[in-house]
């Protein structure tokens, strides 16, 4: 719910900042993941997911209490910095959780997992077609401190502890080109979703539809693609290799996101950013189920990379795609162009990496 947040603000936002000061604010958001993804990893192998998924809430929980107040540009950078600290902690933290827990169904946990983000990210911009920004901020710390103390309920004995590298010859595989790629693979991956989730509105509204059709648009079509096109994944049993999934899914990708900025009425975007929405969503988790396999220990660690690398993304292509559209709105079809052409990167990059996969990289049937 607050990583879809700043989307379904920036219409409200635009009032008072230009297309380029927004996407500083979410390239702001970005470093702060960037830095916690980055940082947690190590620390989770040792503590364990949980103790990680509990200080990310409690972040979110703070700037969410602190953003209705924070007016200005500075104090909302501020604001979007401490959102993407525990954000990036909370990433981390479950899908290390869920890899850990799903043992030989991997992909299909952490697609099941990675439904509620689709959950989240269809409530939070219908809400805000409700709500008013300062209740729907409220409401979404109130869901943090709900997740703390179900955390805290849990008892200690049904969560993994922390599974740490044993030795250096463990760490060298950080830097071998399966690796590598895999994560410039969830770095252009996120930065496509991302880029959908924070600009669609701001886009449609700036083509004459409502904010609240736009958000509308953003939460039935989008979100409801992701939660369909992961649960799916998680339900059925995959025969295929994890690889050539997410290359099908990057080419399908490609033409989702190029058609979507064809369309003008709300039926035909909902349709293209549906289908956009159910091509991205198998994608992230399967990828994040690859790198698990490839790190049975210092999972946190590598996933924790990965995760870093999908952050760079989206600071990247937020400020691309801001610095594209500078301070004309009209320009912003233009700049969003920019996400299917990470799609068409996408192919190349799984073409690439699926050399260096074993054979054996193909998920138990559930």
């Amino acid at each position: 719910m607050q990583a879809t947040l700043l989307g379904t603000l920036l219409p409200e936002l635009s009032r008072t900042f230009t297309p380029g000061q927004s996407g500083t604010l979410a390239s702001v958001q970005s470093l702060g993941l960037i830095i916690a993804s980055f940082v947690t990893g190590p620390a989770i192998d040792r503590a364990g997911a949980r103790a990680g998924v509990l200080f990310g809430l409690a972040l979110i929980a703070l700037a969410l209490f602190i953003l209705p107040s924070a007016h200005g540009y500075v104090p909302l950078l501020f604001v979007m910095a401490l959102m993407g600290l525990g954000g990036g902690v909370i990433s981390t933290s479950s899908n290390t959780m869920a890899s850990e827990l799903g043992g030989a169904n991997q992909a299909s946990t952490l697609n099941l997992l990675n439904v509620f983000f689709g959950v989240g990210g269809l409530a939070t911009p219908a809400l805000g077609a409700l709500l008013s920004e300062a209740a729907l901020c409220r409401l979404i710390a109130l869901v943090s401190l709900c997740g703390i103390a179900l955390q805290l309920s849990t008892p200690t004995s049904q969560i993994p502890g922390g599974r740490g590298f044993q030795n250096a010859k463990d760490t060298r595989q950080l830097f071998q080109p399966l690796f590598v790629l895999l994560s410039m693979f969830v770095l252009l991956y996120v930065a496509a979703e991302v880029g959908v989730w924070n600009w669609l509105a701001l886009y449609l509204t700036g083509r004459g539809m409502p904010k609240n059709q736009a958000l509308h648009v953003l939460s039935f079509g989008f979100a409801a693609g992701i939660v369909t096109g992961r649960l799916a994944a998680s339900r059925i049993p995959l025969r295929f290799r994890p690889a050539s999934i997410t290359l099908a899914c990057s080419v399908l990708m490609a033409l989702a996101t190029s058609a979507l900025l064809l369309t003008s009425g709300a039926l035909s975007a909902g349709a293209a950013v549906f289908c956009a929405g159910l091509f991205m969503g198998p994608v992230y988790p399967t990828t994040l189920a690859l790198v698990s396999q490839a790190f049975p220990r210092g999972t946190a660690t590598a996933i924790g990379i990965a995760v870093t690398m999908g952050w760079i993304g989206v600071g990247l292509s937020s400020r691309l795609i801001g610095s594209i559209a500078g301070d004309n709105p009209n320009r912003l079809g233009t700049a969003l162009l920019v996400i299917p052409g990470l799609s068409v990167l996408m192919c190349f990059v799984n073409l690439t990496f699926q050399r260096w996969l074993p054979r054996s990289a193909v998920p138990a049937q559930p």
